[in-house]
C-alpha cells in the first residue's frame, strides 16, 4: 500500500485564502491527496477543495463581500437580528460550494476530518470558554503552533468526517460549529454540547488526521506568519511533516468580510509565495518513507 499524503489547513478566517493560493501554485507537484484535516475556516476551505469548485466559490465569495460594506450592523439589533453578517455569509457560501454536485464530490472524495471543540452539559459556558480563549491567546503570543495534548479544563474534543455527513446542511453545521467565535458567530448546541471554535483545542489540527495518515506525508498550511522549520520534520508516528506559513501578515484580517480586494490580494500572495516554496514541498515529497 502506498504512503498516504494529507493536507492540513489551519484556521484563520479569510486569511486562509493564502493557503488556497499556495495550493494553486504547487498543484502540479502534489500526488493525489488521501486526507484533509481542517478547523474553522480551514475546514471550509477543505470542503471547497474537495468539491472541485475552487474558482467558482472564490468568485461567489468575492461577489458577496462586494455587497457587504460593514462587518457590524448595530441597527439590526433593534430588529432582533444578528449584527454580524459573517455566519449568514459563510452559510450561503457553503450552500454554493456544495451545490451542483459539490456535496456528492465531497462525500466520495478524500475525507475531510474536521476538529470540533465543545463545552459539555453542566459546565459553565462563559467561564470555560474564557479560560480556553486565554490559553489559546497565550499560545498564539508565545509562537507555539499547537494546543496541548490535553485541552483546557472543561473543553471536549470531537472529530467528524465529511464522509459521515447525512446531507449538505449537516456538513455546513459542522463547519460553522468548528468556527464558532461569539459574538461574531453563534454557539451551536447538539445533545447538550455547546460547540466553540475548534482552534481553542488546536488551530493546526494535525491531530484530527487518522494515525495512518500521520504516518505518511503531511503538508500543513498556516494562515499567519509563524516561525516554522524550513525542512520536513518527523511525526510521532514516523511520517514526514512540512509546515508552510506566510512570510508576513497577509493583506486581510481574519474576520474582515468587507474588502474583496484584500481577499484577492491574499489569494495572489499565496500563489506568489507558493512558487517560492516549491523546493520545500519537493523535499517533503522526496523524503524517505519510514
Amino acid at each position: 500500500m502506498s504512503e498516504p499524503f494529507s493536507v492540513v489547513l489551519a484556521g484563520g478566517g479569510v486569511r486562509t485564502f493564502w493557503g488556497m493560493g499556495v495550493l494553486r501554485a504547487i498543484a502540479d507537484l502534489l500526488p493525489p491527496i488521501d486526507h484533509y484535516a481542517g478547523v474553522s475556516a480551514g475546514a471550509a476551505m477543505s470542503a471547497v477543495l474537495v468539491s472541485d469548485r475552487v474558482d467558482a466559490s472564490l468568485e461567489y465569495f468575492l461577489t458577496a463581500i462586494r455587497a457587504n460594506p460593514r462587518n457590524f450592523y448595530p441597527g439590526r439589533l433593534l430588529r432582533g437580528d444578528r449584527a454580524f453578517p459573517h455566519e449568514a455569509m459563510l452559510r450561503r457560501t457553503m450552500d454554493f460550494v456544495l451545490d451542483e454536485g459539490g456535496f456528492e464530490r465531497v462525500k466520495s472524495g478524500p475525507p475531510i476530518h474536521i476538529l470540533l471543540s465543545f463545552i459539555p452539559a453542566g459546565r459553565p459556558t462563559l467561564r470555560t470558554g474564557l479560560a480556553a480563549f486565554r490559553a489559546f491567546d497565550r499560545r498564539a503570543r508565545s509562537g507555539r503552533l499547537h494546543g496541548p495534548s490535553r485541552p483546557a479544563a472543561g473543553l471536549g474534543v470531537q472529530v467528524v468526517s465529511s464522509h459521515d455527513a447525512a446531507d449538505p446542511q449537516q456538513l455546513i453545521d459542522w463547519v460553522v460549529m468548528s468556527s464558532s467565535t461569539p459574538p461574531v458567530t453563534r454557539i451551536l448546541q447538539r445533545e447538550g454540547r455547546r460547540y466553540v471554535d475548534g482552534a481553542l483545542v488546536d488551530n493546526i489540527p494535525i491531530r484530527a488526521l487518522p494515525s495512518r495518515a500521520r504516518a505518511g506525508k503531511v503538508l500543513v498550511l498556516l494562515a499567519s506568519p509563524k516561525k516554522v522549520a524550513r525542512r520536513p520534520l518527523r511525526t510521532v508516528e514516523g511520517g514526514s511533516l512540512l509546515y508552510l506559513a506566510p512570510a508576513d501578515d497577509p493583506p486581510t484580517t481574519m474576520w474582515d468580510y468587507t474588502s474583496a480586494q484584500r481577499v484577492l490580494d491574499t489569494w495572489e500572495l499565496g500563489q506568489r509565495e507558493g512558487r517560492v516554496l516549491r523546493k520545500r514541498v519537493m523535499a517533503l515529497l522526496e523524503s524517505p518513507a519510514p
